[in-house]
């Protein structure tokens, strides 16, 4: 069966900018119909099941189980090793890459030998092939339809599947670093002296390459990124790109660098998928962008009259989901927290647009429950400290991952996240994580399996033990003989 009376899809060009001059200051929106969704969502649903052990670790972007805030963790970690790089005869460099409309330069030939060689099946590929080949596009221009014309490349952005299979795509590039690690020609960079060795990031087409600052390092980029341009149809734009060096790296290499590519140079690399890169002393400052965004909106929608009914799903649905992407990664100083609160407290109580309002009662007193009286507004400081326990409870149950392996090996090599130090010259990441630890200890216990790693005078293996004290004594007195549960398992077997 066909797919074309389904196919067709109209265009929409979304203005970039308030006075667009160009096509460039356009982004372009397909509109899939309704039928065609349907078949490409379930479609997308069984290719989603087997991405993960297909798609490179260092991709975080629409796989199951990983999350765009591991590659921001391990990005941060990453370049606090380079900043504090200031010794070694060796310098390193993070090259930060721009792809150039990425889905509309994809090549149909490449994703197909893509997924082929991956060892999808024959008639599966033909399945998505035709999907995306048998569309048409007509483009919506001042609300007047126009002609239909067929494309030969490109994946559309409406389209259910299009972002797994730019996924497919992207590994082309992962293949062929992995394979110069592999064959020595590239190095990458290592937090810690220990594994595991990094020599790329990716989530979807934003692109962040780690190798030592030398001609060999720039020579080998450049020749995959050519390899891997000439294959998928990509195409890097090196005016939008970037380079950040290690603080030992000598001046006249950087220029060299740099100006071989026609990259700018950047003392302090720019934010990574909106997130800083750098947390210096002055932490306020770094955050300033959050109460600016929400001071933003509250005078956006000040001027509309909202009941008071209007106000709480204003803030509980806009306001206090601002700062939610940064708070899972680091810890908010806080003033922060109590400045932004401030900010909403204000609106809620306001009258009017610059019209301050009595405050009835103190924010704290809102925050609580709307069974015990208040009205379930966040507290952001704990809410901070609970994305953050997400964060470490991620460490412990996912340790296979690219961040689990990453911090493991800089920070507790010869232990585990629960009894991790704070360590020396540690990262504001790290910092940030290892605050929320004792949150995570004081609700964590547990599930006894065989009991060979239960300790048990140190670990929490009891749930909601109700005995008296002098029962407690008793036990604690019989157990001190062994070590782990599964010793008196042992001892117990051995005696029957």
């Amino acid at each position: 069966m066909s797919l074309q009376p389904l196919n067709h899809t109209n265009i929409v060009l979304i203005p970039k900018s308030a006075h667009p001059s160009s096509p460039l200051d356009f982004r372009s929106i397909s509109l899939c119909s309704v039928f065609y969704k349907i078949i490409s969502k379930t479609i997308a649903n069984r290719l989603q099941k087997v991405l993960d052990s297909c798609i490179d670790p260092a991709q975080s972007a629409f796989v199951p189980g990983r999350l765009i805030t591991d590659n921001v963790l391990l990005a941060y970690e990453i370049l606090h090793t380079l900043r504090n790089k200031r010794v070694g005869k060796k310098g390193y460099m993070a090259f930060k890459i721009d792809m150039s409309k990425a889905y509309d330069r994809v090549e149909w030939g490449f994703l197909k030998q893509m997924m082929i060689k991956m060892g999808f099946d024959e008639e599966w590929v033909a399945r998505i092939m035709h999907c995306i080949t048998t569309f048409t596009y007509s483009v919506i221009l001042n609300g007047v339809l126009g002609m239909v014309f067929n494309p030969e490349r490109g994946l559309r952005q409406g389209d259910p599947f299009s972002p797994l299979l730019f996924l497919i795509c992207s590994e082309g590039l992962s293949t062929l670093l992995r394979l110069a690690a592999e064959e020595g020609k590239l190095k990458g960079i290592q937090a810690s002296r220990r594994r595991p060795q990094i020599s790329h990031l990716l989530f979807a087409d934003d692109c962040i390459l780690f190798e030592e600052a030398t001609e060999r390092g720039i020579t080998t980029f450049e020749q995959i990124l050519k390899e891997y341009e000439e294959c998928s149809g990509q195409c890097n734009n090196y005016g939008k790109s970037t380079m950040f060096f290690s603080s030992n790296t000598l001046e006249t290499v950087r220029a060299n660098l740099s100006d071989r590519l026609g990259v700018k140079r950047s003392n302090n690399c720019e934010n990574y998928l909106g997130l800083p890169t750098m947390v210096g002393q002055r932490k306020r400052g770094a955050f300033q962008h959050l109460k600016d965004s929400i001071k933003m909106r509250i005078d956006n929608w000040s001027t509309r009259l909202l009941s008071q009914g209007g106000k709480e799903v204003f803030i509980k649905a806009i306001l206090q989901a601002i700062p939610t992407y940064t708070m899972s990664c680091f810890l908010l100083p806080m003033s922060t927290c109590y400045e932004m609160e401030q900010l909403m407290a204000n609106f809620w109580w306001q009258k009017g647009k610059g019209k301050r309002g009595i405050h009835w009662c103190p924010w704290h007193k809102l925050c609580e429950l709307k069974d015990e009286g208040g009205l379930g507004y966040r507290n952001l400081a704990k809410f901070n400290l609970a994305l953050l326990t997400k964060q470490g409870w991620r460490l412990i149950d996912n340790l296979t991952s690219l961040l689990a392996r990453t911090l493991k090996a800089k920070y507790y090599q010869n232990s585990d996240f629960l009894r991790s130090e704070l360590g020396n010259s540690p990262s504001y990441i790290w910092k940030s994580i290892w605050a929320a630890k004792g949150l995570l200890l004081s609700g964590l216990s547990w599930r006894v399996g065989n009991g060979s790693n239960i300790k048990i005078e140190e670990d929490t293996w009891v749930p909601n033990p109700i005995v008296c004290w002098s029962r407690k004594q008793t036990i604690g007195k019989m157990l001190l003989m062994y070590q782990t549960l599964s010793s008196i398992e042992t001892e117990h077997g051995s005696r029957s």
